[in-house]
Formats: C-alpha cells, structure tokens, sequence
C-alpha cells in the first residue's frame, strides 16, 4: 500500500491526513469498519482530486462522507451503500457494504440504476486511476 500511495502523491494533488478522529466518527455514522486500505489511504491524504488516465477523480475527505452521504439521501436511495467519491460528474464510487465491493453508480437514479462493480478491494480501484505519468506539466520538458 505505501508504494501505491507514494504512487498516488505524484499522480494527484494530495491534502494533509485525516485525524484518528475523523475517521472513527464516520465509521460510528454508517456502522461500518472501512477496509484497512480505505483508512490507510484516509491517513496518507483526507481525500484528493485530479485527472486519471481517462476521467476524473474526486475522493472525499472523512468530513464530507457524512455531509454528502446525507445530502444525497444514501441511505434512503440505496441503503446499502456509502457513497466516498465520484468521477467528479454523475457517477458516484462506493462501498457496498454486504461484500465490501467497490461499486459505481448514477447519482441521479441511485437505486432504482443497477451499481456496477469495479473491484474487490479500495487498492484495485486506486491502483486503475494511478496516471502512470507524473502530474507535473513541466517534468516531461525538464526531464525529469
């Protein structure tokens, strides 16, 4: 996991971590234990946002799961999902908590639009939105 993260510093820009705190205080919200490699990426960055490979990623800080989770009325749409990200647009990157999979789905629609599985594991899905170059816009001209 810290080489994925380091990985993930230099494709995205990243924020200061998220307090012990924070992170226990969304799990009590959902009554739910994050993977160990949600939490290990909360305590690297408290959410981050850039450009993948194809699209665009937005992950939420520990905060702002409970505050969009209940302005999206998750638990009321889809019950069985916490919502943590989004492609910045109209789909949402989630937990489902039953098999713990990564799942995407349509704001707009949210349950009633069958989620999609992405994968297995929080790692699996980072890993897929790494940019395999570096985010600065100069590094290629300076080479480096």
């Amino acid at each position: 996991m810290k080489a994925m993260l380091e990985k993930l510093a230099m494709s995205f820009d990243t924020v200061p971590p998220a307090t012990d705190a924070a992170i226990a205080a969304a799990e009590s919200y959902f009554n739910f234990l994050f993977p160990a490699d949600y939490k290990s990426f909360l305590q690297f960055t408290n959410g981050l946002e850039g450009e993948t490979e194809s699209n665009y990623l937005v992950l939420w800080s520990a905060e702002e799961l409970l505050e969009l989770n209940q302005a999206y009325n998750v638990r009321e749409f889809a019950p069985n999902i916490i919502i943590w990200g989004s492609d910045g647009a109209e789909d949402a990157y989630a937990f489902e908590t039953s098999s713990r999979d990564v799942v995407k789905l349509p704001f707009i629609g949210m349950g009633h639009i069958p989620y999609d599985k992405l994968s297995d594991t929080f790692d699996e899905f980072l890993a897929s939105q790494i940019k395999h170059k570096n985010k600065g816009l100069f590094q290629p001209l300076l080479g480096r």
